[in-house]
């Protein structure tokens, strides 16, 4: 059974009279590492060190039951170990309500003990999350939010992406420069309140090997990003059943981009498409050859040229993947 919040708890110091409620709310401060709990009382404890915590059962009182909450407030970095002493010639045993009774977390932890008839405590746990907003620094790159809100001691599970023309993110630290890396993967923590994005040049991998007049440059991003074979030619990276791996570079203005391109693919199901701002303009399947293929570009601004290579639900023929090559942008008027 879950510890549940207990309606008009008092605050106070011990000693003093509740004034509503059955059970008084206790601010309590680890003196030389040590609480001791209060009968019929939510002893609450602030715990921001990982120095050991242990909490005392004060002694039984014949003819009495005892009965405890302790709500541990931890905004420390790293849980601390917390253990509990009976007093001198007292044995204190448990029994387990709970899976996880005695496995606290970053966070608020919430635990009743209740004494029975046989001197054993039930112990009920609950689990409360605290909240705590992040702020993300792109440091010169484009980021639509800034502040996000985690769990703290939760995994973040998602952090947002920024941009930054002519730059690789190379991901969110805890200082502009140096400083620890945090991933997706990391917990949310206390002293952990702002981050900031750490850049480097973008190379470009392609357009020595694919592009004869150097005047484009090519990205490819993702788990299975594209690359240069042994041939010079751009091909796509591996991807499984109903994956998708694109090659993307951009023109300016009107013209004419002309390449070469060729699939070795299960035929009509798993394609290289060409998209130009987003709309496909054309598509090769199956064991193609190399292919000639030019797209006129028309108006002003920026165009996006996309190469996908996709995969349907099943089936994987021939070397399953796409190549590029001979890019050539020849913009209106041969400028």
């Amino acid at each position: 059974m879950d510890v549940l919040y207990i309606p008009q708890l008092d605050e106070g110091d011990a000693g003093e009279s509740p004034t509503a409620g059955r059970y008084r709310l206790l601010k309590r401060v680890p003196e030389e590492g040590c609480v001791a709990l209060t009968d019929r009382a939510v002893t609450r404890i602030e715990v921001a060190a990982t120095d050991p915590l242990k909490l005392t059962v004060p002694p039984l009182v014949k003819g009495a039951m005892r009965d405890f909450f302790v709500r541990l407030v931890i905004t420390a970095d790293e849980i601390p170990e917390v253990t509990f002493a009976a007093p001198t010639g007292e044995t204190i045993s448990f029994e387990d309500v709970d899976e996880d009774v005695f496995k606290c977390e970053i966070g608020v932890n919430v635990f009743a003990f209740t004494e029975t008839d046989q001197g054993i405590f039930i112990v009920n746990r609950k689990r409360i999350d605290i909240d705590q907003e992040v702020e993300f620094d792109p440091c010169g790159g484009d980021l639509d939010k800034t502040k996000y809100t985690f769990k703290l001691g939760a995994q973040y599970g998602t952090l947002p992406r920024p941009t930054m023309v002519g730059m690789v993110f190379q991901g969110w630290f805890t200082e502009a420069e140096g400083g620890v890396k945090v991933d997706a993967t990391d917990r949310c923590k206390t002293g952990v309140t702002k981050l900031h994005a750490q850049w480097e040049v973008y190379v470009d991998p392609f357009v020595d090997a694919i592009c004869p007049a150097k005047n484009l440059t090519f990205f490819s991003e993702g788990e299975s990003p594209w690359f240069v074979d042994g041939d010079g030619a751009a091909r796509s990276g591996a991807i499984g059943d109903n994956g998708s791996t694109s090659l993307t570079t951009t023109v300016q203005g009107a013209g004419t981009l002309a390449f070469r391109w060729r699939t070795s693919s299960e035929g009509r199901y798993d394609c290289l498409r060409v998209r130009l701002d987003g709309t496909e303009a054309s598509s090769i399947s199956g064991e193609s050859g190399w292919l000639d293929l030019s797209l006129t570009v028309g108006g002003a601004g920026s165009h996006t040229v996309e190469w996908a290579y996709t995969k349907d639900g099943s089936v994987a023929d021939g070397e399953d993947c796409g190549w590029i090559d001979d890019v050539v942008w020849t913009p209106e008027g041969g400028e």
